[in-house]
């Protein structure tokens, strides 16, 4: 098993497994928080903007990304914001401290396991333990979804790299069933033209 170099924020990742190019890795204690607003109007959408440094992404499943976080929208005026443990600790702390006007920021930090999937294969291996086509899944887009029946949070960073938010008490569930996946050879060609076998 090789190391696994990162080299965005979320940095100190630990690898589980890889396949070819393609890794598997856990990273160690992210931070979580979730924003939900409690009064929607132009105000506090610009309170919350200038506290994340970025407008609160408002179609769903779309993600942005502001001073070192991942901002994603997950259901009606609510997004979760992931990032680094201490930075995410300061937004939590600001919305507090500022008391935004109808913000209600909640601390999830601790509560979950966080997972990268990169690589040419990424895809493949996803497809083995989610349910959900990822084929619409475009960067900078995410999904609530499961991975073997766990309810996870998936985000699409980028064309070959993907980030699973799993609530940490089934973290060694997900783990094992994404490196079995991993290391499960072959390609699942589900999606592609049938042929008629040789007659």
């Amino acid at each position: 098993m090789s190391d696994l170099v990162w080299t965005d924020s979320l940095s100190a990742p630990r690898s589980l497994a890889t396949r070819g190019e393609t890794g598997v890795a856990i990273i160690e204690d992210p931070g979580v928080m979730d924003l939900c607003l409690t009064k929607f109007g132009k105000r506090t959408l610009d309170r919350c903007a200038k506290i994340l440094g970025a407008d609160l992404p408002m179609t769903p499943w779309t993600t942005a990304v502001a001073r070192d976080v991942k901002i994603v929208w997950t259901g009606q005026n609510r997004w979760r914001v992931v990032g680094e443990r201490d930075r995410v600790r300061d937004l939590f702390l600001a919305f507090q401290g500022k008391k935004a006007d109808g913000a209600a920021a909640f601390d999830l930090t601790g509560a979950y396991a966080c997972f990268r999937i990169v690589g040419a294969t990424a895809h493949e291996i996803l497809m083995r333990i989610c349910p959900l086509d990822l084929r619409p899944v475009e960067p900078d887009m995410a999904r609530g979804t499961s991975f073997c029946g766990v309810s996870v949070l998936l985000i699409r960073e980028a064309e070959n790299s993907w980030m699973a938010l799993a609530p940490r008490s089934f973290a060694e569930h997900v783990a094992g069933a994404l490196v079995e996946a991993a290391r499960t050879p072959g390609r699942l060609a589900l999606f592609e033209p049938a042929h008629p076998p040789p007659v």
